[in-house]
């Protein structure tokens, strides 16, 4: 893999071409055999969504670490609306009980840090009303957590919202956070999973060297 990741490395934003370079999403349409596009058919919009606006504010080397990895798991992960959503509570959850903690805990907010950590699952709505307590009661700054909360809330589409949380992320100077988001995609990515999953939907491998795709 870090072989791999030398000769295809991870680049920010969007191409017009391979040539030029490839983001996370580009290389899940060139591994699946698809056009040059960072919105390919065989991916789930949800983990697309998160997917770009992770590699977009990640740093090279963040990017290729604990991104590029996972590319291959996100070939032919599109799915239905119930795992769209399930995929969306995951996302939730990270920012809630993992990013928003390591947020507060840097600024020496402890105690707000923990009412985070002791939220419990948030996978439904009842758990989302308790963190968008929690949040106007300890992070009335965090606009970007609490603009994610609210559009899960009026019933929005996952993929409309989840690239939200990755700004918290981006505001967290800690080691766990680009890894805690990477978790947060494998599982995603697991969600749904079928054993047509390690194939792209022409029934070829997925292999994690984009040369292999025969694009």
């Amino acid at each position: 893999m870090d072989r791999l990741s030398e000769r295809f490395p991870l680049e920010r934003g969007s191409h017009d071409s391979r040539e030029q370079g490839m983001c996370a999403m580009e290389m899940v349409a060139w591994l699946a055999g698809e056009p040059h596009s960072d919105e390919p058919r065989c991916a789930c919009p949800v983990i697309a969504a998160f997917v770009r606006a992770a590699n977009d504010v990640m740093g090279g080397d963040e990017r290729n670490v604990h991104l590029r990895p996972l590319v291959p798991q996100l070939v032919n992960t599109r799915r239905g609306f119930a795992v769209q959503q399930r995929r969306g509570w995951l996302v939730l959850d990270c920012m809630l009980r993992e990013l928003v903690p390591m947020w507060l805990e840097q600024r020496g907010r402890t105690t707000a840090a923990r009412a985070f950590r002791s939220l419990g699952s948030v996978r439904s709505a009842v758990a989302l009303e308790r963190a968008a307590g929690a949040l106007g009661e300890h992070g009335v700054e965090l606009r970007a957590a609490r603009w994610v909360v609210q559009r899960a809330r009026e019933g929005r589409s996952p993929a409309r919202f989840v690239a939200g949380a990755v700004q918290i992320a981006r505001g967290i100077a800690d080691e766990r956070a680009w890894p805690a988001v990477a978790r947060t995609i494998a599982a995603m990515a697991a969600v749904g999973r079928n054993p047509h999953d390690g194939r792209t939907p022409e029934g070829r491998p997925v292999s994690s060297d984009p040369a292999a795709a025969g694009a």
